[in-house]
């Protein structure tokens, strides 16, 4: 086994669970606020550090909701974080993100930057109790949302997933195992 990663690594996928844990985001242009918002979403807390913000991220920190660092990137702000996000658009920058990041031992999901990046994210479908990720491990943005957009249309609607807990609360009384129950589920939520 070597130290360094193979680029032709399989992804190991995971679902972080970010609330009260800091968050560094370099750089406050449009990319960058989705991101926020994302994050927020996640309860994290956030720190942005970047000469300039978009609007929305100014109210962010305006309200206090977010902590935006009008600064250039110093090494140090990594320190506290759990994640980094690199989305600043610059080059140099990207890769002084992503070695601070390294040499602390922190994952970094460098925007449309692939070759800095530790993590990537991903499209996201959020339909409770669903949260499904999308990755291409950053070589086809469009195309992995495109993904997304299928996936949320054939995604089952409310009532399915109603109905898929209560047959699930009914085989829990029945002690039906769990082998048996995927077909029995198939059946139910075809019947017209």
């Amino acid at each position: 086994m070597t130290d360094a990663p193979r680029e032709d690594a399989d992804l190991y996928p995971a679902f972080l669970k970010l609330e009260a844990r800091a968050v560094l985001v370099v750089g406050a242009g449009p990319i960058a606020e989705r991101k926020v918002v994302g994050l927020l979403g996640a309860r994290a807390r956030i720190r942005v550090v970047s000469p300039t913000a978009t609007a929305a991220i100014q109210q962010l920190a305006s309200a206090g909701t977010i902590d935006w660092q009008a600064r250039t990137f110093d090494t140090a702000d990594v320190s506290d974080a759990w994640l980094v996000i690199a989305a600043t658009g610059d080059a140099r920058a990207q890769k002084e993100v992503a070695a601070a990041a390294e040499e602390r031992r922190c994952f970094v999901i460098a925007v449309d930057d692939p070759g800095h990046a530790s993590a990537y994210s991903g499209a996201i479908v959020r339909r409770p109790p669903f949260t499904i990720a999308i990755s291409s491990s950053g070589a086809t943005p469009a195309l992995t949302r495109l993904v997304r957009e299928v996936i949320e249309h054939v995604l089952p609607g409310e009532n399915a997933i109603e109905q898929a807990k209560r047959l699930r609360a009914k085989w829990q009384t029945e002690g039906k195992p769990t082998g048996e129950r995927f077909d029995e589920l198939v059946r139910e939520l075809t019947k017209r």
